[in-house]
């Protein structure tokens, strides 16, 4: 395992700079004026509070993330995927990486824009020319290429000239700040409290703005380079926040005073506030300072989210953008893929419209970042452990919820889309992932199965609710695959399904290659054969779950050792587990000439019967039929209702969907036909069951009916009787012509627990 790599950054260089510099970006220079002038400055201020809010809530979901594990390249994308998951990780990964990848352009956009009005106020028909001739769109990406330039030498150059940029940054606040207190004028105040009668509308401002809230991310994604990201992410950010909101405050409440809203709306945005400062030169050094800022920390900050998804082995394609460069593992392939993605954006739209788009993107991984946080909070688990106190789950949920409302109100359609688009990413690399990434998932579902399992357990099992919840036994899984197929069919997706395997201590020392070392009636566990089943146990529970995957059954394996009768009932009771106690038992009939295996079952028998369950018994045979035809031999209710029950289950299997249900009952004379016909159909209409009633008048023993009729049928269902199952072996030798006549069957045992009316 190689060395992590040594931080280089602090929390003022690595997180508070990089995020004030995002945050105070494009939208306080070119869009603060049009919002207040275009909804009013209270309408404005609660955007403010909106976007804030959000924002700070997001800070904190990622601040007790960051407390409680070792954070590694890739800022949120890392935390969400050790919490969510790869898929999800992936998922958001992708959307963060897009997204830092437009507003690199966006910042860039925004920077072209201050330039054009700049010279068009000296010269309007040089601006007209620039913009007719796309002289614009070359600006930005020239300045897009001089900002790959800098930015794939590497982070220290870059955030190098971050500081200087800050000192212009905050000069240019100043002069601005100073000018509006001295210019104030309640009266224009008084009016722009009110929305502009053009106004596009509260969301559609809240759109233009939100992305001047969205630079919380810019020190989480330079989470490798920092040197304490636990401490750094979560005090750097909410004090960039902090700042950055009083800074926006002044500015608006300065801005509604200053010029009337006809003054502050589109392109004279911009203009007001150069008119508003005391020295507007350093307005316009400001305005190009932190675009170019901005851009530059989503140029340092998306390939990097590249580059951890990498070396995560998200997928495939992602794994060769995690190769680094030189002795501060540069992503310079993640950064030619951001330039690529920049050029383009400049041809795509305006400033507002990919605000717009930008605005659903990161509303989306918000959201994801505080399900994150709400997950591993509401799990419980003991691992959850932040040392960041100011947080709990209700927060994070809120942060989440907020976030979707908010995508839903800035526009519903483009809201569908980038859902959409995150779903696809999803499905696209469920299941694909080859990196082994451990998340919290696992202890939020257990959270809610506990949850779930008491309040199950309170509520009693009627007829209407019952489901198949099933113990498949075997003394060898391989052997009996066809058996445990057959009971996936009959559990098909509605019940549980639990396959447990017994082995004798001589079958264990076969397998683990101890032949002879165990051996003995007098045979007394020692430290040294513990140790040996706990190894055979771990890998052969994993051999099941091999096989149980390759053969598509979805089913919970358990293994036993049972050197005694008594290790076997004692197995048996341990799956009866609160409401998920077995109301089935599931094994194999072997055949007449396997007497061990025999023997086996019917000591079987006499543990399971006591227990008050249903008993299932398969009777595989030689070859499988083609025939998708149940046959089931009606012979009363008890038995009858439980298999018409598990006939229809089966039928719910893609395996049987296709096929038919026949219910067929032997009959002496006429009028036993004519009545036994009614009542069958009576039944199957009642019970809502589509059957084919076959009633069979004869006189022959049933046993030869029963293998004439159902000899091209693909499975057949008998019932046992309760004699049947105390005298078992009685009933094997008794019914040994019929059953070795018969194709694949099962035979049925009712509790007596079943109606079929329900």
């Amino acid at each position: 395992m190689s060395e992590k790599k040594a931080g280089r950054f602090g929390t003022f260089g690595g997180v508070f700079t990089p995020s004030v510099l995002t945050i105070l970006g494009v939208i306080m220079f070119m869009r603060a004026g049009h919002v207040v002038g275009d909804v009013g400055i209270w309408q404005a201020l609660i955007i403010l509070l909106i976007a804030k809010t959000i924002t700070t809530l997001t800070t904190l979901s990622v601040s007790a993330i960051a407390t409680n594990t070792e954070i590694g390249p890739g800022g949120n994308y890392f935390m969400i995927s050790r919490t969510l998951g790869a898929e999800v990780g992936g998922t958001i990964g992708l959307t963060l990486f897009v997204s830092q990848a437009v507003a690199i352009s966006f910042y860039v956009i925004g920077f072209t824009d201050a330039l054009v009005l700049v010279i068009g106020e000296s010269s309007p028909e040089t601006m007209d020319w620039m913009i007719q001739n796309y002289i614009d769109k070359a600006i930005s990406c020239g300045t897009i290429l001089l900002l790959f330039g800098l930015t794939f030498k590497g982070a220290d150059l870059a955030l190098k000239a971050q500081y200087f940029i800050l000192v212009v940054l905050l000069a240019s606040v100043a002069v601005f700040l100073i000018g509006g207190f001295i210019s104030f004028d309640s009266a224009v105040f008084d009016k722009n409290t009110v929305a502009h009668p053009s106004s596009g509308g509260f969301w559609v401002a809240f759109a233009i703005f939100f992305p001047a809230a969205t630079g919380i991310d810019a020190g989480a994604n330079m989470s490798g380079d920092l040197k304490d990201p636990g401490k750094s992410i979560p005090s750097g950010t909410l004090l960039a926040i902090g700042f950055t909101a009083s800074v926006y405050v002044l500015l608006l409440f300065l801005l509604a005073g200053y010029k009337p809203a006809d003054g502050l709306i589109g392109q004279e945005s911009f203009g007001a506030l150069k008119s508003m400062s005391i020295f507007p030169p350093l307005v316009v050094a400001g305005v190009f300072a932190a675009c170019l800022s901005s851009a530059l920390s989503s140029f340092l900050g998306a390939p990097r989210i590249l580059q951890a998804m990498g070396k995560d082995k998200i997928i495939g394609p992602v794994e060769y953008f995690g190769v680094g460069h030189g002795p501060d593992d540069e992503p310079r392939r993640g950064t030619i893929l951001s330039l690529v993605i920049a050029l383009v954006i400049p041809f795509a739209g305006g400033l507002d419209a990919i605000a717009e788009i930008i605005s659903m993107f990161f509303l989306i991984a918000y959201g994801m970042i505080n399900f994150s946080a709400f997950v591993e909070g509401k799990a419980g688990n003991p691992s959850f452990r932040p040392r960041f106190k100011l947080f709990g789950w209700p927060a994070a949920m809120a942060g989440a919820v907020g976030c979707a409302v908010a995508m839903i109100k800035i526009n519903e359609t483009y809201a569908i889309i980038a859902t959409v688009l995150a779903g696809l990413i999803y499905l696209s690399l469920k299941g694909r992932s080859k990196g082994d990434i451990g998340d919290a998932t696992r202890g939020y579902t257990f959270s809610k199965l506990r949850d779930n399992l008491f309040e199950l357990n309170q509520k009693e099992v009627d007829a209407k609710n019952w489901r198949p919840q099933m113990v498949a036994i075997t003394q060898d899984a391989d052997r009996d695959i066809r058996m445990l197929r057959a009971a996936s069919w009959l559990e098909s997706h509605r019940g549980f399904l639990s396959v447990l395997e017994t082995k004798d201590k001589d079958a264990i020392a076969r397998d683990e290659g101890h032949q002879g070392d165990y051996e003995g009636s007098d045979f007394v566990p020692s430290e040294e054969w513990r140790r040996t089943v706990s190894h055979w146990s771990a890998m052969r529970k994993q051999e099941l779950e091999d096989l149980l995957s390759r053969s598509h059954i979805e089913a919970l394996p358990h293994v036993a050792c049972c050197p005694t009768p008594t290790h076997l009932a004692t197995a048996i009771d341990a799956h009866r587990f609160g409401p998920l106690a077995p109301n089935t038992y599931m094994a194999t009939l072997p055949p007449p000439n396997s007497q061990p295996r025999r023997q086996w079952l019917y000591h079987l028998m006499r543990q399971i019967e006591p227990l008050g369950t249903n008993i299932i018994l398969y009777k595989g045979a030689k070859e499988l039929p083609d025939s998708r035809q149940l046959d089931l031999w009606w012979h009363g209710d008890r038995n009858g209702s439980l298999m018409a029950i598990y006939s229809h289950l089966l039928r719910q299997h893609q395996d049987w969907s296709k096929g038919s249900t026949r219910i067929s009952r032997l009959v002496r004379t006429g009028e036993e036909k004519i009545v036994a016909e009614q009542e069958l159909k009576d039944l199957m209409a009642a019970a809502r069951l589509k059957t084919e009633i076959n009633i069979v008048l004869s006189s022959e023993p049933i046993g030869e009916v029963i293998a004439e009729q159902s000899a091209n049928a693909g499975m057949v269902f008998l019932g046992l009787s309760k004699e049947s199952v105390t005298n078992f072996e009685r009933y094997t030798e008794s019914s040994h012509d019929l059953l070795a006549a018969l194709p694949p069957s099962m035979l049925f045992y009712a509790s007596g627990k079943i109606d079929l009316m329900a």
